[in-house]
């Protein structure tokens, strides 16, 4: 497996990791991606990995995966310049586990972003998808892209219960509602109106401190679970953000709101890190063509 970007990667502060299989939905990531680095100047690294030498019982199945992977990052990284000609890019071609692959990449990174086109079945199949696992072990933020409607989205929306990890997620959703010139919503989920209502009103006071012009609104979802009213106030957003807890490794979010979004999200959905273990997310004022 690859650990670091190694050859052919500016060494800039600012750095996107995408990974693509060209799949629709990574290249619905792609464009979210694309439109992100240039907003903000990063440079965008595309990632794809094959699996490990030793998994292939023949050696010419090896070189050919490898060939088929080159092509396929060479094309994405044609189709994304000619959408973005002052895109900076860089591409990565590694061995190993996918999930893995990303999360040692993610080190170097500020931000990873995958797309996603899987879920599970009734009866919790899908588990094991990679978008779910590279959210949780990477080292660094990552957004979850669906393939996306057509349809116009607006807002940010980010959810809170009063915890250190929603105190970040709230920081980073205000971050980008200003990248993206648009409101915030803070959501959360109670069957306690007063408690609820003292916890909203904590964060948007937190927020709108450190974000003073920021349109902030509240929502107090008295009918549903967390995971619910997220994804319920998350339809028609152009992000939705969640905190994940823990230290990464797939037993952390095993049953949680976060696994529960991320198998049905209907948007581009940002997940940060731990609080301790997060590396930052940079993000720009920029209001125009943010995705």
């Amino acid at each position: 497996m690859t650990a670091g970007f190694g050859q052919g990667v500016n060494n800039v502060k600012g750095r996107i990791l995408l990974g693509t299989n060209g799949s629709p939905a990574a290249l619905a990531a792609g464009d979210w991606a694309a439109v992100r680095a240039v907003d903000v100047g990063d440079e965008l690294v595309l990632a794809h990995s094959v699996p490990a030498r030793a998994v292939f019982r023949v050696e010419d199945s090896y070189e050919s995966a490898r060939k088929h992977g080159q092509e396929l990052l060479d094309g994405e990284a044609a189709r994304l310049s000619a959408r973005h000609p002052h895109l900076r890019l860089a591409s990565v071609l590694a061995d190993g586990e996918v999930a893995q692959v990303m999360r040692g990449l993610s080190e170097e990174a500020d931000l990873v972003v995958v797309g996603t086109d899987r879920g599970p079945d009734a009866h919790g199949e899908g588990f094991g998808s990679v978008s779910f696992q590279t959210s949780i072990i990477s080292q660094c933020p990552v957004t979850v892209v669906p393939v996306l409607g057509q349809r116009p989205a607006a807002g940010v929306v980010v959810g809170v219960d009063g915890s250190l990890e929603s105190g970040i997620a709230a920081e980073h959703a205000a971050a980008e509602a200003n990248r993206l010139g648009e409101d915030l919503t803070i959501v959360h989920a109670a069957r306690d109106i007063s408690a609820g209502r003292e916890i909203l009103s904590a964060a948007k006071d937190s927020v709108t401190a450190a974000n003073p012009g920021l349109p902030v609104h509240e929502l107090l979802d008295l009918d549903h679970g967390p995971a619910e009213a997220l994804l319920k106030a998350g339809l028609g957003a152009r992000l939705l953000v969640l905190g994940c807890r823990g230290k990464g490794g797939l037993r952390v979010l095993i049953g949680s709101v976060a696994k529960d979004v991320l198998f049905k999200i209907h948007c581009p959905t940002l997940v940060t890190r731990p609080a301790g273990t997060m590396a930052g997310l940079r993000t720009a004022s920029s209001r125009d063509g943010a995705p």
